[in-house]
């Protein structure tokens, strides 16, 4: 089982946004196995570019696969990387908060910088 670390870190390191992370919860959440982008954007309320863009970083992050036709399936790339993508759905309903922090942080790293230099203390 992974630490919360190691979830925080393959968040951070796999994840471009909170909708990357909205797909995949969509993924594990179908019993069909795999969902055409029109049914994503329906019921994620996204756009077609957000579905689109998180389909193809969930395929290069080795998390999904995009078949012909183009629907997407959760199929991960080894054993240990779908236990990370379900431990990171896992961790972001107990921590969402903490979430979208960790994916903004990976998109501004200065602004994690200057935050951590008023901390009293490191996490």
């Amino acid at each position: 089982m992974a630490t919360d670390r190691e979830i925080e870190n393959f968040i951070r390191d796999c994840f471009a946004s909170i909708w990357d992370l909205e797909l995949l919860r969509e993924l594990l959440g179908d019993p069909s196995g795999s969902i055409t982008a029109k049914n994503l954007v329906e019921r994620m309320r996204a756009s077609e570019l957000v579905v689109l863009q998180g389909s193809s970083a969930l395929s290069a992050a080795g998390i999904a696969v995009i078949e012909d036709g183009g629907r997407i399936r959760f199929q991960p790339s080894s054993e240990a990387i779908g236990d990370l993508a379900r431990a990171a759905c896992d961790f972001y309903g107990r921590f969402p908060g903490r979430t979208r922090r960790l994916i903004v942080s990976r998109q501004n790293p200065a602004l994690d910088a200057f935050a951590d230099a008023f901390r009293l203390r490191k996490d």
